[in-house]
């Protein structure tokens, strides 16, 4: 049984510890402040909870009754709308309430859990880590196989740290009063924008995104008269009726980055602490439990598979790598709406250059077609061993690399791909390809796996065909 030490008990934190713990090794968990504490990130993406539920955590964050994100008002690059997003929908959340439950249900899967405590001293000989830390005003020595830290933006490797957006001030104040906002708003300024967030205690937060420079230049001689002189610029307190600031105005860096060092053998990153994404997302939870949930499979991996500790370590980096540069391009995209209509440095530098045109669209094939046109391979398909996640392991299988795909993958549907290719004959239709798998999958999910495989060029109309049937 190894012994991990986890430092930063955030989503991340403890969703990494918890599913250490379920994986079998003994976990120590520290944390420096008493929960519940308020923190930023109360507004959770609809991708959170389906991660939750893969981590067993979902019930008990269902349990806390939490409301759900009905609409969001959106005042971007068009006229202000309402936006309601179909599917599961995000919850708005107390992250005091929302973290304290994380952590318990971690502590229920045996993490021992270290709170309020702070990290000394890190050492490493050639065996160990030594972790001296203060617990409760206790001096307490943990020895460890596997540190892994989660304490966020100040991250213990946070100068090894890339930036990877325009640096970014996010500034914000609660509010309470008779009458606010019942959902999210968003809204776009002349050198900033505007994020409002109703909040499940009837308090009402608002933050204002801005160069810090300029920020620190703005009329008004302290932090809270620059901030409101800001947000009077703003609609965000339209709807509301004898409001009044609940607490003091704060200020925290809001710039995207990427750890330089995310892994090693003996140690990772998670959340925050390997990496951050534009706030334009609103994602930064759901990626936090992303780097936990497949963290924890990389650390397993390395821990008990030595020979795949290669695999473990360019998969974790490849992941990181190829998240960031994702979100960054969304994000450009995004700002580059209101750069279209405004001039301003702040969102000219955040838009950046015109993004890559993308590949022509591929010839639909249609229903009948789906049933009637021969396809083969793509010339342009290859298969490369690629670390991939396979159970709680990472290692080594063959991935379609295509240049329509974001990212090589080795799987789709839990169904490996490699080796349904591989026997299949140019010639035949996706129907009869689909078909040709009843032997190791229902018809339903071959047909699922085919169409997908069409519309992202892997099956082409087979060569010589002067084109698809009208």
């Amino acid at each position: 049984m190894a012994e991990v030490c986890v430092i930063g008990a955030g989503p991340a934190g403890s969703i990494f510890a918890a599913r250490m713990a379920q994986l079998g090794h003994q976990v120590d968990l520290i944390e420096r402040q008493r929960f519940p504490r308020s923190h930023l990130g109360e507004s959770l993406s609809p991708g959170v909870m389906p991660l939750l539920q893969a981590a067993g955590m979902r019930e008990t964050i269902e349990a806390a009754g939490f409301p759900s994100v009905t609409g969001v008002w959106v005042n971007w690059a068009q006229q202000p709308r309402l936006r309601q997003d179909p599917g599961e929908r995000g919850l708005l959340v107390d992250r005091g309430e929302f973290d304290r439950r994380l952590l318990a249900r971690a502590r229920a899967f045996g993490v021992r859990v270290h709170q309020p405590a702070r990290v000394l001293e890190r050492t490493r000989d050639d065996a160990k880590w030594h972790l001296a830390i203060e617990a409760d005003g206790a001096f307490v020595r943990l020895d460890a196989d596997f540190v892994a830290d989660a304490s966020g933006r100040r991250g213990i490797s946070r100068q090894r740290r890339i930036r990877k957006g325009a640096a970014t001030l996010a500034v914000y104040g609660y509010w309470r009063g008779k009458s606010q906002p019942t959902v999210p708003r968003i809204e776009a300024g002349h050198n900033a924008w505007y994020w409002g967030v109703p909040l499940p205690d009837g308090s009402y937060n608002t933050l204002i995104f801005v160069d810090p420079d300029r920020f620190r230049s703005a009329p008004g001689t302290t932090m809270s008269e620059r901030f409101l002189r800001l947000l009077d610029r703003s609609t965000l307190m339209n709807d509301c009726r004898d409001a009044e600031l609940i607490a003091a105005v704060r200020a925290i860096d809001a710039t995207p980055y990427l750890s330089g060092d995310c892994v090693a053998p003996d140690r990772i990153e998670l959340g925050d602490a390997a990496l951050a994404i534009d706030p334009i997302s609103s994602s930064g939870v759901q990626k936090a439990i992303q780097t936990a949930l497949s963290g924890a499979i990389v650390a397993n991996t390395l821990l008990r598979r030595s020979e795949s500790t290669d695999a473990a370590l360019s998969f974790y980096r490849a992941q990181l790598g190829e998240a960031s540069e994702r979100h960054r391009r969304w994000a450009a995209e995004h700002y580059r709406d209101v750069a279209e209509r405004c001039a301003g440095p702040f969102w000219q530098q955040r838009a950046g250059p015109q993004a890559v045109t993308d590949p022509a669209p591929l010839p639909a094939i249609d229903a009948r077609g789906f049933a009637t046109t021969p396809v083969e391979l793509s010339p342009e398909l290859e298969f490369a061993p690629t670390p991939c996640l396979q159970g709680d392991f990472v290692s080594l299988a063959p991935a379609l690399h295509h240049p329509r795909l974001a990212s090589p993958i080795a799987f789709l549907g839990g169904r490996e791909l490699a080796p349904l290719l591989r026997i299949l004959q140019p010639g035949r239709t996706p129907l009869q390809i689909a078909q040709s798998w009843s032997n190791r999958m229902p018809l339903q999910s071959g047909l699922a796996i085919a169409g997908w495989l069409v519309n992202h060029g892997i099956l082409v109309e087979q060569r010589g065909r002067s084109g698809m049937p009208s």
